[in-house]
């Protein structure tokens, strides 16, 4: 899959894309083309791609070259469409003989610029040859003009031409017949087109021998602009480089960096959240506002930007790649048109079920499972659900609120409220100062009953509180 289309589809990911500080129109789209790596071979090369521009962005010595790089970045255009018309053996007009000089121009410049910055500096080849083509009188002006260096017998012909046509101004302002002289300037008129459409011919043809190194440049020139806006990012998020592994993803200080971001503007606590994502299903409980929802989305924005080759917003993390990242997550789903959201969850979870059975490495990322059908029924479906992707080649993570789920896969929660929390002032503002969203296992003797504390909190009804407190203790006691 291809960035532009996991953007909509990976919560978080178009917010990391957003904040890339990439110069030029031409390093947006390579970026955005960019595939889901799968190679493991892939995914270390992008890495330590981004690992060296970070070491070397961090240097002082290489402040001002990278100042310069950008200055010349923002400069450049995308001439793909120039190039194919090249290796398609079009002639080239001057708009796209003037791209091509000057894109060659630029990319020379940046590889000038960076001899001290050896990884980037070899990604670009040498375009000397391209630029003596297109600039014979070396100037290294990039505005494009065919003139008597393309072909000398052109300063003859345009001094007759202008000639020409002074001596018909001096006809027409004494009422004299011109028509000679028209059509003397015609014929000159004419001689130069012939001479100049020659010109791009040649000019098409010999760059037609330099196509494969103008694609070289043009994908290196993207790619070192991708690379720089990747490194800073690093730098200024406090993302990291992770370990590619084969078997656990485990994260230490994993954190979402929208929320982050968010929460910091806002002054408010953020907690960053250690976890483990083992082969087979792992559920995870707690009460709602407990953060189960922003962990998977957390996990799977790790998961896309390491296999896109970006760095991962956590303290230290060991990834293990996968074919797909799977999803069933409720404020994201697509609803069908005449069903019910339980019909459509269910029409989601059957397709990561039947995908699931083919083996393949997956991470699969389920939210409130069976959220909105009864709880009977919902704890059997989260069960057998739980279990079948136990035996299947995934990483599964299952949230859900029920409790005393009949499965043997592995189980954690939310902690919660903060033990010394329960005579503080929590308001609907504060809330999240005082929930430890770190994960713990869970083996179903100590269930959490926050959802009356959360739903006094939010300030509903205090008959509606008192009610449910009461038939609970009625419940408890027939048990």
């Amino acid at each position: 899959m291809q960035l532009k289309s996991a953007l909509t589809g990976i919560s978080g990911l178009r917010y990391m894309v957003d904040k890339l500080d990439i110069k030029s129109g031409l390093g947006h789209r390579v970026l955005l083309a960019s595939t889901f790596l799968v190679s493991q071979k892939d995914v270390l090369y992008q890495l330590q791609q981004v690992a060296q521009a970070v070491d070397a962005f961090n240097r002082s010595e290489h402040k001002e070259t990278f100042d310069k790089v950008a200055i010349k970045l923002s400069q450049v255009r995308d001439i793909a469409g120039t190039i194919k018309n090249i290796q398609k053996h079009l002639t080239l007009n001057d708009i796209e003989l003037f791209e091509v000089k000057s894109f060659t121009l630029l990319a020379n410049e940046i590889r000038e610029l960076t001899p001290s910055v050896e990884f980037l500096h070899s990604k670009l080849p040498n375009l000397d040859k391209v630029i003596a083509i297109l600039d014979p009188e070396n100037t290294r002006i990039p505005s494009f003009y065919i003139n008597s260096a393309f072909a000398p017998e052109l300063t003859e012909l345009r001094k007759k031409l202008a000639s020409v046509e002074f001596s018909i101004e001096d006809l027409e302002k004494t009422n004299t017949d011109s028509n000679k002289q028209y059509q003397q300037s015609e014929e000159i008129r004419a001689k130069i087109t012939e001479i100049e459409d020659g010109v791009r011919q040649n000019l098409s043809e010999q760059l037609h021998g330099f196509a494969s190194e103008l694609n070289e440049a043009l994908v290196a020139v993207a790619n070192i602009d991708i690379l720089i806006a990747k490194a800073k990012q690093a730098i200024y998020e406090r993302l990291i480089m992770p370990e590619i592994v084969a078997d656990t993803t485990s994260y230490s200080g994993l954190f979402y960096p929208q929320l982050k971001e968010l929460l910091e503007l806002e002054k408010r606590r953020y907690q960053p959240i250690d976890v483990e994502i083992h082969k087979g299903t792992c559920l995870i409980t707690g009460a709602n506002m407990a953060g189960k929802t922003v962990l998977l989305k957390t996990l799977a924005l790790s998961q896309a930007l390491c296999q896109y080759g970006f760095f991962v917003p956590a303290a230290s993390a060991k990834i293990a790649l996968v074919e797909q990242i799977l999803f069933s997550i409720a404020d994201e789903q697509s609803e069908l048109s005449g069903l019910s959201s339980y019909a459509a969850e269910m029409l989601k979870v059957n397709q990561i079920v039947q995908m699931a059975k083919k083996q393949h490495p997956l991470l699969v990322l389920i939210d409130e499972l069976a959220r909105t059908t009864n709880p009977t029924e919902g704890r059997a479906i989260v069960s057998a659900v739980a279990n079948l992707l136990n035996d299947c080649n995934v990483k599964a993570v299952i949230t859900t609120h029920y409790s005393g789920l009949s499965t043997q896969c592995r189980k954690l929660r939310v902690k919660g409220f903060i033990e010394d929390s329960k005579d503080a002032t929590i308001t609907v503002k504060n809330i999240g100062d005082y929930i430890d969203y770190s994960l713990i296992d869970d083996d179903g003797t100590n269930v959490p009953h926050e959802a009356l504390r959360i739903a006094q909190i939010l300030g509903v009804d205090a008959d509606v509180i008192s009610e449910a407190s009461r038939l609970m203790e009625t419940n408890s006691n027939k048990h």
